[in-house]
């Protein structure tokens, strides 16, 4: 533990209200904080600020080089039976993290367990571990109650633990759950005002809040017109399809193709290309593989191997942005973009960067998904998920894997990569 001085903090969140108190007064979450900086969650994808993108991509790099480095240095876990957050398990976390998300004005605000924060927090050890860890302080601290350990192993409790078997023995369906990290709660979703009450009444944490939601997430299959991807040598589209990769194979040699959805499949199946209305048999891309397809858990993924005479880019369908061969981690109220099939080209906001309870699609558990306010529709699933494109260019976030009228989720990419490694094999996008 940091030896820090402690700040008399105490903060109070409802589902209209987010406030929280100082010691010598109160200060409203629209308020501007030490360095300019404001503390409301950014909420809108479009009227942005001037300014609003070029912070994000700072704050973006920041939160991703933070991943990649407990990754690299504790490993990535792969078991569904553990509730990670990108592959990162509850005790990699610093005991002064406690989420991350970005404001109005497109910068990061790092949540930092109160008692570390003082409010000349630069001087702190805890503070100069993390710019060291990341390489930058382009972002702003802020104290709150719940280390980031202790939110995933409250999201883990009532998505597979003791919680999750006493509610479910009270026959109470948790629509989702998810680690809120602008509120520093993990929110319950449930469907009826008397579920809320019963969970209410198995809790006794303020961790957790609770809200009542009515949508129910379907899987996205459908046609794909044009572009399109299908099961069915002589029908028409029913998925979309993400980004290239390579898998690489023991002696150096590779295997090329690209990711989807898993959900669409129902084993080892063949891949065609759709070749429109009138067209008596469609053009065969290649084939999935039962072994590459992983469904459930926190991954969504399968690969497709495609022949040697087809030809992939790496361009977004009908536009011109590059992806590249890079993975990005999303963060809470960052804007992004998807691609799919069904619905284009559109963009939205994080609503939550990692949702589990666990949420269930189609019967399928999912845990450590995004959710995101992308409109999407049947026969996006299995499209690519984005950073809003800078110069052209985009990294990729994950694939779309379905939703509800109004919102959608989609599997980190760097989950389904670690999904799919096996033995000495390994999967890369290029």
């Amino acid at each position: 533990m940091y030896d820090e001085n402690q700040e008399e903090i105490l903060f109070c969140y409802s589902s209209w209200v987010n406030c929280f108190f100082l010691k010598k007064g109160i200060m409203q979450k629209t308020a501007k904080a030490g360095g300019g900086f404001s503390l409301e969650l950014n909420t809108s994808s479009e009227n942005l600020p001037e300014g609003f993108e070029d912070n994000q991509q700072l704050s973006i790099g920041v939160v991703t080089d933070f991943f990649d480095y407990l990754n690299n240095t504790y490993g990535t876990v792969v078991d569904d039976s553990v509730y990670t957050v990108n592959g990162v398990s509850a005790g990699s976390f610093p005991s002064y993290y406690a989420g991350a998300y970005i404001n109005t004005e497109g910068r990061l605000i790092i949540q930092v367990v109160e008692e570390y924060y003082t409010p000349n927090y630069r001087n702190s050890s805890w503070y100069q571990d993390f710019v060291r860890i990341v390489g930058s302080e382009e972002f702003f601290c802020h104290p709150v109650k719940y280390s980031y350990s202790e939110l995933i192993e409250a999201i883990s409790e009532v998505s597979m633990g003791n919680l999750s078997q006493q509610l479910s023995s009270l026959g109470i369906v948790i629509g989702s759950a998810a680690i809120n990290d602008y509120k520093n709660v993990i929110e319950i979703r449930v469907r009826s005002q008397n579920d809320s009450m019963i969970v209410a009444s198995c809790i006794d944490s303020d961790i957790y809040e609770i809200t009542i939601v009515e949508d129910t997430p379907q899987a996205y299959i459908g046609l794909y017109p044009g572009e399109g991807v299908t099961t069915d040598p002589h029908g028409n589209n029913d998925f979309s399809v993400a980004c290239r990769v390579r898998r690489n194979n023991p002696g150096g040699t590779y295997t090329y193709g690209f990711l989807t959805c898993a959900h669409t499949f129902a084993g080892t199946e063949n891949v065609y290309m759709n070749l429109g209305t009138g067209m008596s048999n469609n053009t065969l891309l290649g084939f999935s593989n039962v072994f590459y397809q992983k469904l459930g858990g926190n991954a969504d993924v399968a690969f497709i191997e495609t022949n040697s005479s087809t030809t992939l880019y790496n361009t977004v369908y009908l536009s011109t942005t590059i992806l590249d061969a890079t993975m990005a981690t999303a963060v809470q109220g960052q804007t992004i973009y998807k691609r799919g099939n069904s619905t284009g080209l559109t963009y939205a906001t994080v609503l939550d960067a990692s949702t589990s309870s666990p949420i269930i699609i189609n019967g399928v558990s999912y845990i450590d998904i995004v959710e995101t306010t992308a409109f999407a529709a049947p026969g996006d699933s299995g499209g690519i998920v984005f950073t809003e494109p800078v110069s052209g260019h985009a990294k990729c976030l994950g694939i779309i894997v379905g939703g509800s009228v109004t919102i959608s989720y989609y599997s980190k990419i760097q989950n389904d990569i670690a999904a799919l490694q096996s033995g000495p094999i390994s999967f890369t996008i290029y």
